[in-house]
């Protein structure tokens, strides 16, 4: 008799708690953390595919929900709970702080922490980089085309830079002939 009651109320009570741990937590995250990450020509994009990452998310859990509910019954929160703690494990470890750092410096912290999670390479070459922090291909095709700029210069000085043009060869020209009209003819030879 007290079993039905309890599972109903343990029910409600892990409802309001995930609600509330959720909206003091991650809730929040895709409209806050978001706009600091990225440069300000990027932000839109970013907000948009975070934004429908969280709505997507969403319909994931509000989908998955029943099955879970109904598979493990009053414990049916336990999978959300795992996800929230490891997040909390993962921005204590990942996440630096943010107090007192601008927003290129929070960039080059999370790329650096991202590139050492995600082998990314490292973008400290001699040239600014910048702009394409976290994208390898980016940063590999900068850096290809500091190396061709460098190589052409070097060549520039030496003299042997190739600027693709062909020498111009003699070649012996037939006799050019006058463009007469056809109405000219005509009238000449009347």
């Amino acid at each position: 008799c007290l079993l039905g009651y309890f599972s109903t109320i343990c029910s409600v009570l892990f409802v309001i708690s995930y609600v509330s741990f959720f909206e003091i937590g991650l809730g929040p995250v895709p409209w806050l953390i978001v706009a600091e990450m990225f440069e300000p020509r990027y932000v839109t994009t970013a907000m948009s595919v975070s934004s429908q990452v969280n709505w997507a998310s969403n319909f994931v859990v509000g989908m998955a929900f029943p099955y879970l509910q109904s598979s493990l019954g009053a414990l049916s929160f336990a999978p959300f709970i795992v996800v929230l703690a490891s997040t909390i494990v993962f921005v204590a470890i990942y996440l630096p702080e943010t107090r007192g750092l601008s927003p290129e410096d929070l960039r080059e912290e999370v790329s650096r922490n991202l590139s050492a999670i995600l082998a990314l390479p490292n973008d400290s070459g001699g040239t600014d980089h910048s702009s394409s922090v976290g994208n390898p291909i980016d940063v590999e095709w900068r850096r290809a085309m500091d190396d061709l700029r460098r190589q052409e210069e070097e060549d520039m000085m030496r003299g042997t830079f190739n600027y693709g043009f062909q020498p111009i060869e003699k070649v012996e020209e037939a006799p050019i002939t006058p463009f007469v009209p056809d109405w000219q003819s005509r009238v000449s030879s009347k």
